[in-house]
């Protein structure tokens, strides 16, 4: 990884639909260049695929962390199976630590939610040992330019709030456009209509609506262990909370070179920032000045290594 791949990653990052020639100018090089760059980095298992996010808030979605603490029995692989599969999922993480699983699931009202824990409680009584349920207020995800080049900025690329007031309406046409940018968030314009059986115009007027009311993105899944790094998931429980210690919690992470996003929650844990560290002392230097810069405010805290994503899909329709 030189300069020129990392600045790619952050450009797709912003935007995995920007063409080829667009990208080029931006970063001045050839177009070629910047085309053989990116396979490479696909090639190598940089980039793992081309994800669209949507704000599932908007849509009528309330999001839920769950994670589970799981006994040693032969029934893991099914049940990492029946989360991966299961539409309401929209994240599952394989983890090292106080939990095993992290799920992230899209729900739109509390039966939903009550439906997916009895029936994986049921299904998996010997396996499942624990579980700990919060709601997901909000989400802020960083621009990768800080970690890959530096670049501190405190404005997030992407907010998302679980349940907004105001509800946007979409129809089949466009689950079936969203269904299919899920995972291949960079496909073409005459691709993507040719798998919706849409016409190229309605597409692309389609696409414009989308991207403006749902305030979704188009980025791309790294592999973080590809470029020496590894992702944890540090989760805190609050002494006390006032808007100016959560302002300032999320200024110190948009501020911090290793912090990718981090999420507020009610629940057992009040606040989670997901990180990439290189080593054990940077994660333990993070901990000490985490811990020196708010010790007024965090009574306790967790320390889990995301070892594996499972899923990631934030169309659960």
């Amino acid at each position: 990884m030189d300069l020129i791949d990392r600045k790619i990653l952050c450009e797709l990052d912003l935007n995995c639909r920007t063409p080829l020639s667009q990208l080029a100018k931006r970063l001045k090089i050839g177009r070629n260049v910047v085309d053989y760059r990116i396979k490479n980095l696909e090639k190598e298992g940089v980039i793992e695929k081309y994800i669209c996010s949507l704000n599932l808030g908007l849509l009528g979605f309330k999001t839920y962390k769950i994670n589970f603490e799981i006994r040693n029995t032969k029934e893991e692989k099914e049940f990492a199976k029946y989360l991966a599969e299961h539409r309401l999922v929209i994240n599952c993480v394989k983890e090292e630590g106080a939990f095993d699983y992290s799920v992230s699931i899209a729900v739109r009202n509390i039966g939903e939610l009550d439906e997916f824990l009895m029936t994986a409680k049921n299904n998996f009584k010997d396996l499942i040992k624990d579980y700990a349920v919060s709601i997901i207020v909000h989400s802020k995800i960083f621009k990768l330019n800080k970690l890959l080049l530096g670049e501190k900025k405190e404005i997030p690329k992407i907010e998302k709030y679980s349940g907004e007031e105001e509800k946007i309406e979409i129809d089949e046409n466009d689950k079936k456009i969203l269904r299919v940018l899920s995972q291949e968030a960079n496909l073409p314009i005459v691709e993507l209509a040719r798998r919706t059986k849409l016409s190229i115009d309605i597409v692309k007027y389609r696409l414009k609506n989308l991207s403006s009311n749902l305030k979704n993105s188009f980025r791309v899944l790294i592999n973080f262990n590809k470029l020496g790094y590894h992702t944890y998931v540090v989760m805190l429980k609050i002494r006390k909370a006032t808007k100016q210690d959560e302002e300032k919690l999320v200024s110190w992470c948009a501020m911090n070179q290793a912090v990718l996003y981090c999420s507020k929650r009610v629940g057992y844990y009040d606040f989670t920032i997901n990180i990439a560290i290189k080593s054990i002392e940077e994660l333990n230097n993070f901990i000490s000045n985490l811990r020196e810069e708010f010790s007024e405010v965090i009574d306790s805290y967790e320390t889990i290594l995301n070892s594996d994503i499972l899923k990631l899909n934030y169309v659960p329709f």
